[in-house]
């Protein structure tokens, strides 16, 4: 990283997408774990649905996310551009979104 915050190397470009993929993941899915708590705090064994919630947030970005972080990192590298500290926040992060549109919308489940 030089002085104007770029980031050059594919070290630096995949750890920084990647962060922000997983800190992005955990933060939807901690809402989503607590909505859940809340919806099933009476049920017996509903209430501990909400730990698989945050483990699953957890799970994505270290299996999917870093691959997709890489690959992303990979073309800034092959194409010699530096990137921007806020190009890694918004590469990890709209990971992380669409994701979870992804599973929202239940695009899946109709193919």
């Amino acid at each position: 990283m030089d002085v104007q915050g770029t980031l050059r190397s594919f070290g630096e470009m995949w750890y920084q997408i990647f962060l922000w993929c997983l800190a992005t993941s955990v933060f939807i899915h901690c809402i989503s774990a607590s909505v859940a708590f809340l919806a099933l705090r009476k049920h017996s064994r509903g209430v501990f649905l909400p730990l698989l919630v945050i483990f699953i947030g957890f799970l994505y970005p270290v299996t999917g996310g870093v691959i997709t972080s890489a690959t992303v990192a990979v073309v800034y590298q092959t194409a010699h551009f530096t990137m921007p500290r806020y190009a890694s926040f918004l590469w990890g992060a709209g990971q992380a979104f669409i994701g979870f549109l992804v599973s929202y919308t239940r695009v899946l489940a109709t193919l």
